[in-house]
């Protein structure tokens, strides 16, 4: 996992709320997410959550980590 910068840290913390992340290829979006959804997972009935990604393999690492 890497270190978080200052905004994916923003996103990690911030659990209510729509969050649109627009970052290019290779900047931690995935891990950011990945890692703001897990923390939300364990308060929140997992039926209130959407997660949406455009790339099959972003879907799968988020879902293997989140449901890890």
């Amino acid at each position: 996992m890497i270190t978080p910068n200052p905004a994916q840290m923003n996103v990690i913390d911030t659990a209510e709320g729509i969050i649109v992340v627009d970052a290019g290829a290779g900047t931690g979006k995935t891990a950011a997410i990945t890692s703001r959804y897990s923390s939300i997972f364990r308060k929140t009935d997992p039926e209130h959550i959407l997660l949406l990604t455009f790339t099959v393999n972003a879907a799968e690492h988020m879902k293997k980590e989140i449901l890890n």
